[in-house]
């Protein structure tokens, strides 16, 4: 397993010019001056001792929009979680309504913009700036999670510009951008030697995940097929850097965050308490009371740490070792086997074979984990079922909007929440299924045009 440490939340990110504080100010002219001992000049980013300081700031821009603008907003159009916030545009987002002109566009877009040009800048920086670009491990990291920032945006945006330019990518177009990247990560990883081999393992599991939105199932298969079995690559949160975002809206007062009904029908009925002994699933554990949160009114079943959290125990309510809890420093997955594994056979189909045997073999082990028994499927019927179990496997993890938007467009069905919301004072459902390019963008990048 490898841990990447996150920025301290606020702390200022290296970007690809000079940032400049103000302090110690004595007098009005003095606030021209930068006196921030800590500060770096720009002609010093020059300076290769200061790589590796480089290749933590596209972590720390990682970092920075994972926990809230990824996991947390994105997870609120999908049938992940219902959410309990009571802020007016989150609050819309919770029932698929998200114009462009609001702020929770702007914010995810301009998160995962922001990470896609550290990535982009840092990778150009460090090939002007290293003795052996082309066989260093930070070099190899910094590529392989500028192939996160494109594969984030292909499942998570309508489309996207670059770097105020006047051409719309649409989510295709970002996955083979993101393969372009990934491939050359496994390429300097590979040159690198054996100190870069978790990199590597980083980069095929994200040349699966990408591949898989771009719909090359050949090289799905090929790429995951190369990520060991016991590889997790965590983003780190720690309480003297900065906090996970999930811990506040789990455990707070006013907490936001509910199994939705659509997946607590497994489980129990919308509304009413559902005893502990109904959750078999170690995956997928929460609290039994039905109870309101932030918006007073929502009704929300509140999750224990599923497998993406690094605060995941194995455990149920009725075991001796229980569920976790979620902290703030709680860590979250940004690639492990076990996503390649479920690309690599939703790519293979209900016929396919690979490292964990066949489909039906692979669907049964994770079955297993889940305290389930073994079924004997095939066809669109074996398919359906290692769905779910992706779904339970990667709760909360960051995949279910790419998920829905991937299988709806292949025609497999239409998985998102519709209907009235469960919250019957919330109306209808709208129809966003993607985050769109916001208002901010086109009031600041003059080449494009809605």
């Amino acid at each position: 397993m490898f841990r990447f440490t996150a920025l301290r939340r606020g702390a200022s990110i290296l970007a690809a010019g000079s940032l400049l504080a103000i302090g110690g100010c004595d007098t009005v002219d003095s606030l021209l001056e930068a006196k921030n001992p800590d500060a770096i000049n720009e002609d010093q980013l020059d300076d290769e001792t200061l790589a590796t300081v480089l290749a933590n700031s596209v972590v720390g821009a990682l970092t920075s929009a994972y926990d809230e603008a990824v996991l947390w907003r994105g997870s609120h159009i999908t049938d992940d979680q219902i959410s309990g916030i009571n802020w007016p545009s989150t609050r819309d987002l919770g029932r698929r309504i998200l114009p462009y002109d609001q702020g929770d566009a702007d914010l995810v877009f301009s998160q995962l913009s922001r990470y896609r040009f550290m990535g982009d800048s840092m990778t150009t920086r460090l090939n002007n700036l290293l003795e052996e670009p082309q066989a260093d491990k930070r070099m190899a990291m910094v590529l392989a999670l500028s192939g996160y920032s494109y594969t984030l945006m292909a499942e998570y945006l309508c489309e996207a510009t670059i770097d105020m330019g006047a051409t719309k990518y649409n989510p295709t177009e970002l996955a083979n951008m993101a393969i372009e990247r990934f491939e050359k990560a496994i390429t300097v990883a590979t040159a690198a030697g054996v100190e870069a081999d978790t990199v590597k393992w980083l980069a095929y599991t994200g040349l699966a995940r990408a591949a898989t939105a771009a719909g090359n199932k050949a090289k799905v298969m090929e790429a995951a097929s190369k990520v060991p079995s016991d590889f997790i690559w965590w983003v780190e949160y720690k309480t003297n850097s900065q906090e996970n975002y999930w811990e506040g809206q789990i455990n707070s007062s006013n907490h936001t965050v509910g199994l939705h009904p659509n997946f607590l029908q497994n489980w129990g009925s919308y509304g009413s308490p559902v005893p502990i002994e109904a959750q078999t699933d170690p995956r997928v554990q929460f609290n039994p009371q039905p109870r309101t949160g932030h918006d007073a009114s929502t009704i929300l079943y509140t999750p224990y740490p599923p497998l993406s959290f690094s605060d995941y125990t194995g455990g149920r309510q009725t075991d001796v070792q229980k569920p976790g809890r979620f902290t703030d420093d709680t860590d979250i997955r940004l690639g492990s086997y076990l996503d390649a594994m479920h690309n690599y056979y939703e790519a293979a189909g209900p016929n396919g074979n690979g490292p964990e045997g066949s489909t039906l073999d692979f669907v049964n082990k994770r079955r297993a984990v889940g305290m389930q028994e073994p079924v004997n499927l095939s066809g669109s019927e074996l398919m359906a079922e290692l769905r779910e179990q992706r779904r339970r496997d990667l709760f909360l993890g960051g995949f279910r909007l790419g998920d829905l938007r991937r299988w709806k467009a292949q025609g497999v069905g239409d998985f998102f929440p519709t209907g009235t919301h469960p919250n019957q004072t919330m109306g209808e459902y709208g129809d966003a299924e993607c985050f769109p390019i916001p208002l901010a963008e086109y009031v600041g990048n003059p080449n494009i045009t809605r």
